[in-house]
């Protein structure tokens, strides 16, 4: 069955549109001088790692060769890497139609974000 192009197209403009967001929203910290600079390297780090490991990992199930495990993936957006992690599940066309994997996801995310604000508001993040 192949995939609705329009759809493909709509995904790919939805989370090249978010990626953009999320980079606007880090130069407004940035900016602003809200978060510290140590903090935004880090989240960039994660990310760019995040994106590498979905990447390795769609090869890999096109190849039939050694798989990331599902855990690693989500261990990753835990850190902080949802945001790659989101656009490279529909960049790439990957674990975005598994809907186990995409609770748990969705999970590691709210986890990350609301770690992160709480974080934030106890003064831990603060530059």
């Amino acid at each position: 069955m192949q995939p609705d192009t329009s759809t493909f197209r709509f995904s790919l403009k939805f989370s090249s549109g978010l990626f953009a967001l999320l980079t606007l929203w880090l130069l407004y910290l940035d900016w602003q001088l809200l978060v510290p600079a140590w903090l935004k390297y880090l989240f960039l780090l994660i990310n760019a790692v995040t994106l590498f490991g979905y990447w390795r990992d769609k090869k890999a199930a096109e190849q039939q060769a050694w798989r990331t495990q599902e855990s690693t993936l989500l261990l990753l957006g835990l850190a902080g890497g949802w945001p790659a992690a989101f656009v490279a599940q529909h960049w790439f066309r990957h674990k975005n139609r598994k809907v186990s994997f995409q609770l748990l996801f969705w999970l590691t995310a709210l986890l990350n974000t609301s770690a992160c604000y709480s974080l934030w508001i106890s003064g831990w993040l603060l530059p």
